[in-house]
């Protein structure tokens, strides 16, 4: 059996910049996920979605456990990434008045 070639990546023009992302809205339905990619935009009190992406279950616990590994990965290089805020202290990037 042929062992199968490694696929080629294509970046699409319009993809080439990328887009920052420091929100992102997750809902599902029993076929599918959808995320939507925001950026706040706490001057305009505004999030601001430019991409929502639609992954099969499937394809969002993959995505889920390659994510899971790469921060583990970042961890280990660069050090612990900590979510945690004092209490009452209003959670950056969040444009209520909620606190956590």
């Amino acid at each position: 059996m042929r062992e199968p070639e490694e696929l080629k990546t294509r970046v699409s023009e319009s993809a080439q910049l990328g887009e920052y992302s420091n929100f992102v809205k997750i809902q599902h339905s029993a076929i599918d996920f959808m995320l939507d990619f925001a950026k706040i935009l706490p001057e305009e009190n505004m999030i601001h979605v430019h991409t929502r992406l639609f992954m099969s279950p499937i394809h969002a616990k993959l995505f889920a456990k390659a994510m899971i590994e790469n921060i583990e990965k970042y961890e280990q290089k660069f050090g612990t990434i900590d979510l945690k805020f004092e209490k009452g202290a209003p959670i950056p990037g969040v444009v209520s008045k909620e606190t956590h």
